[in-house]
């Protein structure tokens, strides 16, 4: 054989065998509309750190500056959104059973609450309006495809938006909290449809007073 044609099929070896190692160490990530980030890239949030209301007015720098506080630009309670502050909701109960039953689901990719899921939050607003006392905190979640930063972001809208619902059946603004969780925690541990629509979604969780004198 020709010595340079061995040289040739030898290198041509080498270079799909590379090619073939990098795709199998790259993460299969869906690409979703809307997101122009790097895939896989590192979030200002920690991995199961939820989203929670500052314990103080946002930082005038602009959304996401960290205050002398430490807070960050996520759900002013002092902003139009008027969420119950850190303050106000420390020490309540978390009761997540009462509402198991009414959690919304969302289609792939979305943040509207669909019809289906009108009954179920007009069965939440209809019991804190009996319990005027109580609070809601709504839990946004996502499906497992697009990245941590862009799930994190749209269980975000999925909670603003039931809690829109909510705000718009006439509950007052200053008793609904909300969180994300994107994708960090699944209600079920598959990879096809019938576990992703079970884990787009938002939870409905009932924060009540503690008990007079403290817990015991």
């Amino acid at each position: 054989m020709n010595p340079f044609s061995k040289l040739g099929t030898l290198a041509l070896v080498a270079v799909l065998a590379l090619a073939a190692g990098c795709k199998k160490g790259q993460k299969n990530y869906t690409p979703l509309p809307g997101y122009s980030g790097t895939p896989g890239a590192s979030s200002g949030l920690g991995k199961g750190q939820p989203i929670l209301p500052p314990a103080r007015p946002l930082n005038p720098d602009g959304p996401g500056s960290s205050g002398a506080d430490g807070s960050t630009g996520v759900n002013n309670p002092d902003g139009p959104a008027g969420q119950p502050s850190r303050e106000e909701i420390e020490g309540m109960l978390a009761n997540r059973e009462q509402f198991k039953a009414n959690t919304v689901y969302f289609d792939y990719d979305k943040s509207v609450v669909k019809a289906d899921g009108k009954a179920n939050l007009q069965a939440v607003a209809s019991y804190l309006k009996a319990h005027s006392d109580n609070k809601v905190a709504i839990e946004g979640h996502c499906d497992e495809r697009g990245t941590e930063e862009y799930n994190r972001a749209l269980g975000e809208r999925r909670a603003l938006s039931a809690r829109d619902a909510l705000i718009g059946l006439g509950i007052g603004a200053d008793r609904v909290v909300t969180r994300s969780f994107g994708e960090d925690k699944p209600s079920e541990l598959g990879h096809d449809e019938a576990a992703w629509s079970k884990n787009r979604r938002a939870e409905f969780i009932l924060l009540t007073p503690p008990p007079a004198g403290g817990l015991r």
